[in-house]
């Protein structure tokens, strides 16, 4: 298991919560749709990655399409 200190626990928590909340409520986001909606227009898709990834990783979500520029990423609740 990763070593982390408390803050940087609650924060990974706090938006993989922020996260899950706007895929059930709007699902089919992207990645860039999801940063978008947390970190206003100028957010990029890099901010939301890794914490989309703990949670397909976790099975809490699932991701579809191939990823590129004309099929990105896509997330449902499982």
């Amino acid at each position: 298991m990763l070593s982390m200190d408390r803050a940087e626990a609650v924060k990974i928590l706090t938006l993989a919560d922020v996260l899950l909340f706007l895929i059930e409520k709007g699902p089919g986001r992207t990645e860039a749709g999801l940063a978008e909606a947390m970190f206003g227009d100028r957010a990029y898709q890099q901010r939301v990655n890794q914490d989309c990834r703990l949670l397909v990783s976790r099975g809490m979500i699932e991701r579809r399409g191939t990823g590129g520029p004309s099929d990105p990423y896509k997330y449902f609740v499982t």
